[in-house]
């Protein structure tokens, strides 16, 4: 086990071409994150991305499911009498909540994942696509859904924004055989109550003592983690502001241990470069973005490169329409994973 923390000198610097006949886009937040040294643990290596641009959002606006649920300001419930792959969110807050693709959410018929990343405004009631993460129920004494408090590992969170249910269904079966947590109804329920039960504890104490060494500053400006198992860049998450990431972070580490505790560590692997981590990114933004998932508050949107795939979330707080020719509005988050 070895763990090690600092910042590169290089920044991340990234150009992106303009889309054919459409409005600038805005710049990847990548290009506002500098690369810190890999904090590696057994076959995982997470390397934090600190924000250059200091006068970033606070994000104070954007609220979370697992602050909101417990105190029933949101409510999630089936769809109609059932649909597999929708479920209808109230949030009764004044606040937006902001969905991860990939939180757990148990109950109802069936257990499932959050499907997309999106944002449900203060007061609204909208359909929010899911996926079913338990392929032997459909029966429940409720409608209602609770939250796992627990975020799916990175193959399985990449099966949900990319693929189809039938590839969400394949990946919770050969996690569940991996963890020995085979059930009848084959859940992922079992998976998701072991990153808060301390089956993880000891991964998750190493790297919070290593993120303990960064500096105050770096701290206040940590965004996000690219990760890697075994030397091969996994998955990228990256936000706008340090203030929703702060209250994620400790739900995408546990995400990213689940990813790597059944692999076990090369002792040749070492952790990916600033060079390995551009050709990641850049194989996704090669390809054209594709829109995922739109409602009147967020606009979701998809690559899907050769090796990696991204998901872009951004924002629309109301007001008139900005003028054709400026630029996109940044995205509040941003994830690549490896496909």
């Amino acid at each position: 086990m070895r763990h090690a923390i600092g910042l590169s000198a290089i920044a991340l610097s990234l150009s992106w071409s303009t889309l054919a006949g459409a409005a600038p886009e805005a710049k990847s937040l990548l290009e506002k994150a500098k690369v810190g040294d890999a904090i590696v643990v057994e076959s995982l290596a997470l390397s934090p991305l600190i924000a250059t641009d200091k006068n970033a959002p606070a994000g104070d606006e954007l609220l979370t499911l697992d602050e909101t649920m417990p105190k029933k300001l949101v409510t999630i419930v089936e769809f109609n009498e059932g649909d597999v792959n929708n479920l209808t969110f109230s949030n009764k807050s004044d606040k937006p909540v902001f969905l991860l693709a990939g939180e757990v959410i148990i109950g109802g018929k069936q257990d499932r994942i959050i499907g997309r990343n999106t944002i449900v405004p203060a007061k609204k009631v909208q359909q929010v696509p899911v996926f079913c993460v338990e392929h032997g129920r459909w029966n429940g004494e409720t409608k209602e859904f609770t939250t796992a408090k627990a975020l799916a590992h990175g193959r399985l969170r990449g099966k949900a924004s990319f693929e189809s249910q039938q590839d969400v269904w394949d990946e919770v079966a050969t996690k569940n055989v991996a963890r020995k947590t085979k059930s009848n109804s084959d859940t992922y329920r079992k998976v998701a109550a072991q990153q808060s039960d301390g089956t993880l504890g000891t991964w998750e104490k190493q790297i919070d003592t290593a993120l303990d060494k960064l500096s105050t500053e770096d701290k206040a400006h940590l965004v996000g983690f690219a990760v890697s198992v075994n030397g091969q860049v996994a998955t990228i998450d990256l936000f706008q502001s340090p203030a929703l990431f702060k209250k994620l972070e400790s739900k995408l580490v546990r995400s990213y241990i689940t990813e790597a505790v059944d692999t076990k560590a090369k002792k040749e692997a070492k952790p990916p470069t600033d060079k390995d981590i551009k050709a990641f990114v850049a194989d996704a933004e090669k390809a054209k973005p594709e829109a995922s998932y739109a409602t009147d508050s967020s606009d979701t949107t998809v690559n899907k490169g050769v090796h990696a795939a991204k998901a872009r979330v951004m924002y629309k707080k109301g007001g008139p329409p900005a003028p054709a020719s400026a630029p996109a509005e940044p995205a509040v988050y941003e994830t690549y994973q490896s496909h």
